[in-house]
């Protein structure tokens, strides 16, 4: 494989329509993904998917966001579950060799409905994070983790678990965040997941200290993965139009840029990086 795609959802229904196209094209660039599940549910079809598709692999989880929203973004699927029901989580987890990973999963305080006790509602998914963590370190499977407007929080649940016994190791999945908050994922031994988030113009409000390009261009390679997100969050020349793997290119030539290093050895890297923590 040239390429590897680390963090996509193409068993989801963005892709019903043309995914032998979307998949030939991931054949012409000689690349592989991660099928990402969000609910139990559909990360049951993320393994049938992988399992039809030599260079697809899946991981299983029950995203953050549905523990504590009504929120249910039609490209999941089926209306998610509301519980983390950890028995089938593993069960699910351990139903095929084409399982590398358990995520997304991790801490979504943005998706609190109003209406709800905000405490109790962050504690309902730091402890579905906690079920998560003890089913990866159960079956010695790496985290996808998501995390947004929690990175403190995400942490001190990393710690916790590991403070526990159990052994945590994983990808921060869509990491936008500054060096300082890069250094100490980095120093729990975590791989950071860049997307295309890093081909758009920064926020004017966003200081440079907190601009993705600088992280980009101080953090070590070889905890570099690269992903696309896909059906969501399309690089420049792409943005605003439906996302896919072989656009994860963009993402590449992006840090090549930013690294001022070749493209051939940002796709060597991201991709060894990849086989190594998810055992492709």
């Amino acid at each position: 494989m040239l390429l590897f795609d680390s963090h996509a959802h193409l068993h989801f229904p963005a892709y019903a329509d043309d995914v032998d196209a979307v998949l030939g094209r991931m054949q012409d660039k000689d690349m592989g993904a991660i099928t990402v599940g969000t609910t139990m549910a559909n990360s049951e079809k993320a393994i049938a998917f992988a399992e039809a598709h030599e260079q697809i692999w899946a991981s299983v989880a029950l995203h953050p966001e549905h523990l504590t929203s009504d929120f249910h973004d039609k490209d999941e699927g089926e209306a998610p579950e509301r519980e983390v029901d950890e028995a089938r989580l593993e069960q699910v987890a351990s139903s095929s060799k084409k399982v590398v990973a358990i995520g997304e999963t991790g801490l979504d305080f943005h998706w609190i409905d109003e209406g709800l006790d905000r405490d109790e509602a962050m504690e309902k998914q730091e402890q579905g994070f906690l079920a998560h963590i003890r089913v990866a370190s159960k079956l010695g499977l790496p985290l996808i983790i998501h995390s947004r407007d929690a990175f403190e929080r995400t942490v001190a649940v990393l710690k916790q678990a590991s403070e526990q016994g159990m052994h945590v190791r994983g990808v921060m999945h869509s990491f936008s965040g500054s060096w300082e908050e890069a250094q100490v994922l980095l120093g729990l031994g975590f791989s950071l997941g860049v997307n295309g988030v890093v081909t758009f113009k920064p926020r004017k409000i966003d200081p440079p200290e907190r601009w993705l390009s600088r992280t980009v261009e101080q953090m070590p390679l070889d905890r570099l993965l690269i992903e696309t997100d896909a059906p969501y969050l399309a690089p420049t020349p792409h943005r605003g139009k439906r996302n896919e793997p072989v656009y994860v290119e963009e993402v590449a030539k992006k840090i090549a840029e930013i690294r001022g290093i070749s493209l051939e050895e940002v796709t060597r890297i991201s991709t060894e990086n990849a086989r190594k923590l998810f055992g492709v």
